[in-house]
């Protein structure tokens, strides 16, 4: 299983859900989050509003995700985001105590 973090432009949120859910992810979380780029100047005090996305995917369904994900938020410029992607060893469903890929 992977995790996926990806932040965007805000206004790219709805669009992107849309595209993961397409590709067959069942659930996401969405915050609104705030912060600068490596390349961005030093703002004290400022930052730039971002939304993140999270998900946790089965590893075959990772690639297509991936340019789902860059096709829905991409507008070519600066500042469209990044995304993130990481290992997870283990899922447990709370309620069901199903764990791994079936808890997803």
């Amino acid at each position: 299983m992977k995790k996926i973090e990806v932040i965007i432009r805000p206004e790219f949120r709805d669009k992107t859900v849309a595209a993961i859910k397409k590709v067959g992810v069942g659930g996401v979380t969405v915050y609104h989050v705030q912060g600068q780029g490596t390349e961005d100047p030093p703002l004290v005090g400022q930052y730039f509003s971002k939304d993140m996305i999270i998900c946790v995917v089965d590893d075959p369904k990772l690639d297509e995700i991936l340019s789902s994900i860059a096709n829905a938020a991409c507008t070519g410029e600066k500042g469209d985001g990044k995304v993130f992607v990481t290992h997870v060893e283990d899922a447990l469903d709370i309620c069901t105590k199903k764990r791994g890929t079936t808890s997803i």
